[in-house]
C-alpha cells in the first residue's frame, strides 16, 4: 500500500499448517508452570526478557504501577538455568528435544492453534508474531489484558473464535511513536475488546472483520488504518483519542457505530465508508480536516449534538443522506439535521447549511404531513430547490407569462400583443410595470374570470420573484 502499510503476506500460496499450542516453544515457555499458574507464568515469562526493554520504558512500566520492579529485573544466571530445567520438562510432556528459545530470539507464534487456554495477560513481548494464528471455538476467552507490545506486532489474518480481551494492553512502545501493529484480515467471530488500548506507532485494521461487538472505549491511537475494515455488531469508540491522520474509508458499520466524545487531533477520513445503522459523534471534538465523504448513511443522520466540527469539514452528496419513513422517525431526524444547519452556520460554511436546511425542511414535511404543512415545503422544494436555485423561479416564471397570454388571448378587450403585455405585466407587477402600459378602463373591461386570474397571477409573480432573489442572495452569498 502506498500509506506505508506491508504488502499482503501469502497471497496465492497455500495455507501453511497449523501448529498446535502444545508443539509450539514458545507457548511452552508461556505455560512453564502449568496452565493454572498464570502469575507465576506471566512473572517468569517478563523476567525472562526483561533485558530487552528499553530502560525508559521499563522506568515508565514502573513508575505507573503497571509492573513492580521485581518482575522486570532480568534473572541472574542462576535464576536462568532454573528455567530452563523447568522448560526441558515441559518439552518432554509434549514433544522431544524441543530447544529453549533464547530471549534475543523474536517471538514466533505465527499459525499456532490454540484450543485451550490463551492468557497473556499481562505479558510483555519485546516483538512477536501471532500471524494466521487460530483461537478455537470452547475455551476461555482470549486474553491479552494489559499486555505490553514493544515493537514489531502482528495478528494479520489472526482468526478468534472465542472473545477476545485486549484491554489496556499498549502497542508499539507508548514512549516512541515507532512500530507498526497489524491486525490486517483478522476474523474476531465474537466480542473484541479494546477499551483503555494504547498504539503509539502505526497499527493496521485494514480488512479486518468483526462479526461480533467491537469496543474501542478510551483507547489511543497515534495513527490508526481502519481502510476495508468490517463491523457486523454494534461498534463503540467512545472517549477514544486519534493523534493523526486516521483512515476509516470504505469502512463497513452495519450496525449502529458511536464515536461519542471521541478526540481527533489529525485528519479522519471517511471517504466511502458506510453507516448502515446509527452513527453517533455526540460532544467529539474534530481539531482538524475530516472527510465525511461517505459512500451512504442508509438508515438514520448522524447525530452531531455539542460537536465542534473543524472548517474543512467535506460532506458527502445529497444522495447519501436518508429521508424519514414516517413519524415515528421523522422527529430525529429533524433534530439531527437541525444541529447540523446550526454548526454549519457556526464554521460560516453557508452551501452545507443551506443542505442541511432543505433535509430538515423535507424532514419536517414527513413529521407534521404532507398536505397540511407538507405542502408549503413541498412547493418550496418544486420551485427554488429551498432557497438553493435561481434557475427554477425564473423557469417558472416564463412559464407563468406563457400561460397568462393564452389564458388572455381570447378576449376580445386585448389584442394579441397586449395579451401578451398584460400578462407580463401581472408576473412583474412588483416592479409597476401595469400602470405604466395599461389603462383603467382596459383592465375594467375584463372579464370576472380574466380579473382573478390577473390577482392570482400578481401573486404567484410576486412569490416567484422572491424566490428568485432569494437563490441569488443564497448562491452567491449576500446577506
Amino acid at each position: 500500500m502506498a500509506d506505508g502499510s506491508r504488502p499482503e503476506s501469502g497471497a496465492g500460496e497455500a495455507e501453511a499448517p497449523k501448529i498446535k499450542a502444545e508443539d509450539n516453544p514458545w507457548y511452552l515457555l508461556a505455560t512453564l508452570y502449568g496452565s493454572g499458574q498464570q502469575e507465576k507464568n506471566r512473572i517468569a515469562w517478563n523476567r525472562y526478557f526483561a533485558a530487552r526493554l528499553d530502560p525508559q520504558l521499563k522506568a515508565d512500566l514502573i513508575a505507573n504501577g503497571r509492573y513492580e520492579e521485581e518482575e522486570l529485573t532480568p534473572f541472574l544466571p542462576e535464576q536462568l538455568a532454573e528455567i530452563k530445567r523447568a522448560f526441558a520438562e515441559q518439552s518432554a510432556a509434549s514433544i522431544s528435544n524441543l530447544p529453549c528459545p533464547k530471549h534475543d530470539w523474536s517471538i514466533h507464534f505465527k499459525n499456532v492453534r490454540f484450543d485451550g487456554r490463551a492468557n497473556f495477560e499481562g505479558f510483555i513481548f519485546p516483538d512477536c508474531s501471532f500471524e494466521g494464528a487460530i483461537f478455537d471455538s470452547g475455551g476461555p476467552p482470549v486474553r491479552f489484558t494489559n499486555a505490553v507490545f514493544c515493537k514489531y506486532t502482528s495478528f494479520e489474518e489472526a482468526v478468534f473464535h472465542r472473545q477476545a480481551n485486549f484491554n489496556g494492553a499498549r502497542f508499539c512502545d507508548t514512549t516512541s511513536d515507532k512500530g507498526q501493529t497489524y491486525f490486517s484480515g483478522a476474523k474476531f467471530f465474537y466480542e473484541a475488546y479494546f477499551d483503555n488500548a494504547a498504539f503509539a506507532g502505526m497499527v493496521y485494521f485494514n480488512k479486518t472483520m468483526f462479526s461480533n461487538e467491537a469496543l474501542f472505549r478510551a483507547a489511543t491511537f497515534y495513527r490508526a488504518d481502519f481502510t476495508d475494515a468490517t463491523f457486523l455488531g454494534k461498534t463503540y469508540f467512545n472517549g477514544a483519542t486519534f493523534h493523526c491522520v486516521e483512515f476509516l474509508g470504505r469502512a463497513k458499520f452495519e450496525k449502529d457505530v458511536s464515536f461519542d466524545d471521541v478526540t481527533f487531533k489529525g485528519e479522519a477520513n471517511f471517504t466511502n465508508a458506510i453507516f448502515a445503522g446509527q452513527s453517533t459523534f455526540v460532544n467529539a471534538k474534530m481539531k482538524y480536516d475530516t472527510l465525511f465523504k461517505v459512500k451512504d448513511f442508509k438508515t438514520t443522520p448522524p447525530l452531531f449534538f455539542g460537536t465542534e466540527l473543524h472548517e474543512g469539514t467535506v460532506w458527502p452528496g445529497r444522495e447519501a443522506w436518508p429521508l424519514p419513513k414516517g413519524k415515528d422517525e421523522a422527529g430525529d431526524f429533524v433534530r439531527a439535521y437541525e444541529r447540523l444547519k446550526l454548526e454549519m452556520d457556526r464554521l460560516k460554511k453557508h452551501e452545507d447549511e443551506l443542505d442541511f436546511f432543505a433535509l430538515e425542511l423535507q424532514s419536517r414535511r414527513v413529521l407534521l404531513g404532507r398536505w397540511s404543512w407538507g405542502l408549503p415545503v413541498w412547493l418550496y422544494g418544486l420551485f427554488s430547490d429551498y432557497g438553493r436555485s435561481y434557475g427554477r423561479p425564473l423557469i417558472a416564471l416564463f412559464y407563468l407569462a406563457l400561460i397568462g397570454t393564452l389564458f388572455f388571448l381570447p378576449s376580445d378587450a386585448l389584442t394579441p400583443s397586449q395579451s401578451l403585455g398584460l400578462s407580463v405585466a401581472n408576473t412583474l407587477s412588483v416592479f409597476g410595470f401595469r400602470k405604466d402600459f395599461f389603462y383603467p378602463h382596459i383592465i375594467e373591461g375584463l372579464a370576472a374570470p380574466m380579473k382573478i386570474f390577473s390577482a392570482l397571477q400578481t401573486i404567484l409573480g410576486a412569490i416567484l420573484l422572491f424566490l428568485f432573489g432569494l437563490g441569488i442572495r443564497n448562491k452567491f452569498r449576500m446577506k
